[in-house]
């Protein structure tokens, strides 16, 4: 599989592959087709506590679920919220929303009370399902925005130890897909239309403004892209710790299904010693994990260890050094069985690139149906081995951002020709190879979650004493892979010509990482890299700040400051 490059469009294509899944019928149709293939293999195992789902099983609850959804005058059109950690009841949860025709908006657990409000002023959703710690947050955010919800939260898990108790009122996701209903085996879900306008999930991509996007994902999105992948076969093992607010972790519940291979979950957090054990216990054929957790994953086996099941090892996320695939590949997988693999899309496009054949850093080539240019700042194309901004236009249209229309019309490149805007600056070697140089402008990464640093200046300008503030992402010297959130700062100067000496770094550092009332904000935007005291940041001509060279400007302040 190569790119291929068309001189006259300065335009780079995937190659020509049919799908075998038909894209045009609407999800439901497809998952209860392919469910029933296959009844009695696992489709889902527990690593907690080694309950398992067989493929007859999870169309059961799927089914009962949207019978239950249809039942309560759920209609096309309808949002509901899911945020809740991999637990039994979710994947049927996801699937009896897709037969129901209801759109299912996923939000991360770990999600504070700022993000969950913001996310569902976009989507208003008529009904939020999750477990009881994190429902107790949307209920809250819910009252505050005078959201009216039907009065109904469904309830996945109880989560010990944290100061709520759920209502009497709230109905138990376990208690509906437990009970029989009428003619479960007979369900034939509504065709609803154009799967290719047809939403089925709206999940969160996080933009310059700081809070996450709302990004509309189709049937067809959903379909298309997720069977039969290169090197998997109905005996496989995939293991994926990412709730399905991350759209790896969409992808991996498509996949597994799609594919007829069984997937295992976890409530627990992830830890290099929890993958191994994983691995290990069920035999993991395909393993999905960011690069921070791959690079705990080589320093925690010891040097005779290997995983012996796995054949794909694939990391994503954020940039994936080739010393790092190197290192996987000869310290933590198995000579001529497994390999490391590098997977690069976005929310908006789904799947971009694979790297099937290893080159130095590329991210590889184009998948099927991929069509993509660099273009510079004037949006003119650009050749082989010239950098840019990467557009995409994916096999399927990007459906926009829910609530924000002009977001949506400014992702759009050039809306007859249906590229989408990436904002990752790449470039194509002569041979197809996709090279990504830098990360989303402005935008940097912590354990996956991203940072804007717009939102963290918002915060810290809040507090009396500062008279500018930016927020770069510096390299963290232990883990080259994550961006350590770093405050640059100007102290506003009194009457007497002296500054605030009561804003310090610790006063700033604890805003950031809670609110006035007590309440702990999201670990990963706390401020990891401290706070640096200026006499001024560097500004263009206009006033604006320079954030290149305020971060060279932290760069080198860490470095001399480190020394000394």
């Amino acid at each position: 599989m190569v790119t291929q490059y068309d001189p006259k469009s300065c335009c780079w294509h995937g190659p020509y592959r049919p799908t075998v899944l038909n894209p045009a019928a609407n999800l439901g149709p497809v998952l209860l087709n392919v469910l029933e293939r296959t009844p009695q293999k696992p489709a889902q195992v527990n690593g907690d506590t080694g309950c398992t789902l067989t493929c007859d099983e999870l169309r059961r609850r799927s089914v009962r679920f949207a019978k239950f959804l249809i039942d309560s005058d759920h209609r096309e059109g309808d949002v509901i919220v899911l945020i809740a950690r991999n637990s039994d009841n979710v994947a049927p949860v996801v699937f009896g929303c897709f037969l129901a025709g209801v759109t299912l908006n996923t939000l991360d657990p770990s999600f504070g009370l700022e993000e969950v409000q913001h996310v569902l002023q976009l989507t208003r959703p008529r009904t939020a399902v999750g477990d009881s710690d994190a429902l107790a947050v949307v209920r809250e955010a819910a009252s505050r925005m005078k959201l009216g919800f039907d009065k109904i939260f469904y309830l996945l898990q109880e989560i010990d130890g944290r100061d709520f108790t759920p209502p009497d009122s709230w109905i138990s996701v376990d208690a509906i897909v437990q009970q029989r209903v009428d003619n479960e085996d007979g369900f034939v879900p509504a065709y609803r239309g154009d799967s290719n306008q047809l939403i089925a999930a709206i999940v969160c991509s996080s933009g310059t403004t700081g809070l996450p996007k709302a990004v509309r994902i189709s049937h067809a999105q959903l379909i298309a892209p997720y069977q039969r992948v290169s090197q998997l076969d109905l005996n496989d093992t995939l293991l994926c710790f990412s709730t399905l607010y991350w759209i790896s972790g969409l992808q991996m519940l498509m996949t597994g299904v799609l594919n007829g291979i069984r997937r295992i979950i976890t409530t627990r957090p992830a830890t290099p010693e929890l993958a191994i054990e994983l691995c290990n216990r069920y035999e993991v054929t395909l393993l999905l994990v960011t690069p921070t957790m791959a690079s705990d994953i080589v320093r925690t086996l010891s040097p005779n260890e290997r995983l012996q099941s796995v054949k794909l090892f694939a990391v994503g996320g954020s940039t994936v050094p080739k010393r790092l695939r190197d290192e996987l590949n000869r310290r933590v997988l198995v000579t001529g069985r497994g390999r490391s693999f590098v997977g690069y899309g976005t929310s908006e496009t789904g799947n971009i690139a694979y790297e099937l054949i290893p080159r130095e850093d590329s991210v590889g080539f184009l998948l099927p149906g991929v069509t993509a240019k660099i273009i510079n700042e004037h949006g003119q194309p650009l050749g082989p081995n010239e950098t840019g901004e990467l557009v995409v236009r994916p096999t399927y249209p990007f459906l926009g951002y829910h609530g924000d229309e002009s977001a949506s019309k400014e992702a759009r490149e050039d809306g007859a020709e249906g590229f989408v805007r990436t904002g990752d600056i790449a470039r194509f070697d002569s041979d197809g190879f996709l090279y990504l140089v830098d990360r989303k402008r402005e935008i940097f990464k912590y354990d996956g979650f991203q940072i804007a640093p717009t939102e963290l200046e918002e915060m810290i300008a809040e507090l009396e004493g500062v008279r500018y503030v930016v927020v770069v992402g510096l390299p963290d010297p232990n883990q080259c892979y994550n961006d350590l959130a770093t405050a640059l700062i100007v102290r506003d100067v009194n009457e007497a010509g002296s500054s605030s000496k009561l804003l310090t770094e610790q006063t700033v550092m604890e805003h950031c990482a809670r609110t006035a009332d007590g309440r702990a904000r999201s670990a990963h935007k706390w401020l990891r890299g401290g706070v640096i005291f200026v006499e001024q940041l560097p500004m263009t001509a206009s006033g604006k700040v320079m954030r290149s060279a305020a971060k060279q400007l932290a760069k080198q302040w860490k470095s001399v400051n480190s020394s000394t």
